[in-house]
Order: structure tokens, then C-alpha cells, then sequence
């Protein structure tokens, strides 16, 4: 009983986590507990504290379509996950693990920062404290390797690209780059790796582009290069769309250079319209103008210049789906002629 009374000094429930059922118990090991929960059969959830990278300060569940924070909820049931870039700098730099067993099996996982509300509903939580990286990701590479490619690996997956420690890289790669797992597999890891890692992130993102055989593995990277925040990332994108032996990637290329609103993208676009000699390509060269903020001025520029009929066709298709009024003046004086 007085061990109970100094542990409950020491170690305290986070202020955000309420309504929850809690056990405390420090200097317990992450890999310990769910090894523990299994043996007993246990249901319920495992949580801990470890640090986090910058961008996991605003990690928390979201109301759709506004994106507005609602906090998260240990009942069962879904809700919107991700994190926003409308945060206020600073803050802490921490992420919560929450992992809930069901009969002693891991079933699912939720990260959280200190800021975003967690609704205990009522359930059994047994909380850790704050643990060292290295434990933390001994117990979610378990996780991770025993359970496949379900929802649980996704949402593990995540935790280990939040952490702010360079194992967590290694771990990443490892996914990222292992031809025998499923491609949606690799995808999230390659994902991840964009998104969260910083420039070790990218330089895997890098090398997966250079020589991955699987177009479709190469098509996610440009996808996960957009996520990066390395300044030379949209350069990057530009080489796949001049380099890649595959038409079809150098198409992706165009389309997400699009979406990144990198400056210059709309001339240099064109550049390869004029470039390009598979049609494919050209053909979503002229769509990927058409994501532009300033689609409509780029595509106009297109219809009043001396290029093929089958690409003044396509830019006359997409100025109509615009809602620009000039686009539809521009498409009055064509016909009228």
C-alpha cells in the first residue's frame, strides 16, 4: 500500500486523458506490459509518453470536412486521425502511444499529443509514464512485425515516423525497401518516410526512385516527396518527370509538381509539353496546368499558341471545366470564328 501512495506521486495520469480507469506503473518497460497483458488475457489499454519530432505537436483527431479539432475517444469507434499545420509554434514535443489489447492481443493504436483531448470512456488504462525512444520502438517494432498489413501496423507505423530518435529511420527502411512485403505495405512506410523523417526521409525517398523496378512503388515516392519539407524536393520531382523510364511515372510527376504550386512549375510544365514524345504524358502535362492556381492564364497561353490540334483540344476541354469566366470568353470567340 505505501509503495502505491509514492508510485502515485511520482507518476501521474496526463491532464488531457480523462474519464479513463487508470493504473500507473513507472519503470515498467513498453515491450513488459503487452507482454504482460497477453499472458493475463487482458483487455483494455497500454499508453506512455516518449519525444517526439515538431511534427507531431498537433497530432490529434478531427472533425470532417472542416478539419477542426474533436479530440480522440478509447471507445470503439472511428474517428478522423491526422495533424495540422495551423498550430501555434512551440509547445511540447511529445507524442502519447496508446495501444488497447483485446484478450491480450494488440488490436489497435492511437497517437496523440499532450494538447488533443483523449476521452477514456470509461476504460481500463494502464499508464507508463515517460519511456525511453529505444524501449518505445523495441515494442512497436514487435508490434509492427506481428501484425501484417492491417490497421494496427498502419497506426504503429506512424508512431515509430513521429519519434525523435534516428532509429526510427532504420525501421522505416527496412519496410520501405522490402520487396517481399505487399505494396500498399511498402507504401505507407515510403509515405511516412516523406513525410515525417526529415532529410533522412528523403534520401530513402531518393533512392527508391532511382532504382526501384516496381512502377507503382515509384509513383507512391513522388507522392511522399511532396510531403517532404527538404527544400529540394520539387527539383527532385522534376528529374523523375525528365528521367524516369516509364511514361507513366513521368506523367505522376508532372501531376504532383502540379499540386506543390512549386514556383516556375507552370513554364516549366510546358517546357515538357513541348518536350515530351510520349502522349500520354503530354496529355497529362496539359491536366497537371490545369491543377495551377494560375491554371487557366497557362492554358490559355496554350490555346493561343501554334502547338498540335490534339493539344489545343485538351486545353480547350479542361479551360470548360474551369469555372474562370475568361476561359469561357476565350472559348466563345473559338467557336464564333
Amino acid at each position: 500500500m505505501t509503495s502505491a501512495i509514492v508510485l502515485a506521486a511520482v507518476l501521474t495520469i496526463p491532464p488531457s486523458i480523462h474519464d479513463a480507469r487508470v493504473e500507473l506503473r513507472s519503470e515498467v518497460a513498453p515491450a513488459a506490459a503487452l507482454d504482460g497483458a497477453k499472458r493475463e488475457h487482458a483487455s483494455g489499454w497500454i499508453g506512455w509518453s516518449v519525444p517526439a519530432i515538431a511534427k507531431a505537436r498537433t497530432v490529434c483527431c478531427f472533425s470532417s470536412p472542416k478539419f477542426k479539432v474533436t479530440g480522440c475517444s478509447l471507445a470503439d469507434r472511428d474517428n478522423s486521425w491526422g495533424t495540422t499545420d495551423n498550430a501555434e509554434p512551440g509547445g511540447s514535443t511529445e507524442i502519447y502511444v496508446l495501444i488497447q489489447t483485446k484478450g491480450g492481443a494488440p488490436s489497435r493504436a492511437r497517437i496523440v499529443s499532450p494538447s488533443c483531448p483523449v476521452d477514456g470512456a470509461n476504460r481500463s488504462l494502464t499508464w507508463l509514464g515517460q519511456v525511453e525512444s529505444g524501449a518505445s520502438l523495441t515494442a512497436l517494432e514487435r508490434l509492427l512485425d506481428a501484425s501484417g498489413g492491417d490497421d494496427l501496423a498502419e497506426s504503429v507505423l506512424a508512431a515509430i515516423a513521429y519519434h525523435a530518435d534516428p532509429h526510427a529511420d532504420a525501421l522505416i527502411e527496412r519496410r520501405a525497401l522490402d520487396r517481399s512485403l505487399a505494396t500498399d505495405t511498402r507504401q505507407q512506410a515510403i509515405f511516412w518516410a516523406g513525410h515525417a523523417r526529415g532529410e533522412a526521409g528523403y534520401k530513402l525517398v531518393e533512392r527508391i526512385l532511382s532504382s526501384d523496378p516496381s512502377r507503382d512503388i515509384r509513383q507512391h515516392a513522388i507522392f511522399a516527396l511532396t510531403e517532404s519539407p527538404v527544400p529540394g524536393a520539387a527539383d527532385r520531382v522534376k528529374r523523375v518527370a525528365l528521367e524516369d523510364r516509364d511514361g507513366e511515372v513521368r506523367a505522376q510527376a508532372l501531376f504532383w509538381l502540379a499540386q506543390m504550386h512549386a514556383e516556375g512549375a507552370g513554364e516549366w510544365i510546358v517546357g515538357r509539353l513541348d518536350a515530351e514524345r510520349d502522349d500520354h504524358v503530354r496529355e497529362q502535362a496539359v491536366f497537371a496546368l490545369s491543377e495551377l492556381p494560375d491554371g487557366t492564364d497557362w492554358l490559355l497561353k496554350i490555346l493561343r499558341s501554334k502547338r498540335d490540334p490534339e493539344t489545343i483540344r485538351r486545353a480547350l476541354f479542361w479551360l470548360g471545366q474551369s469555372e474562370d469566366p475568361r476561359a469561357l470568353e476565350e472559348i466563345e470567340k473559338i467557336l464564333s470564328r
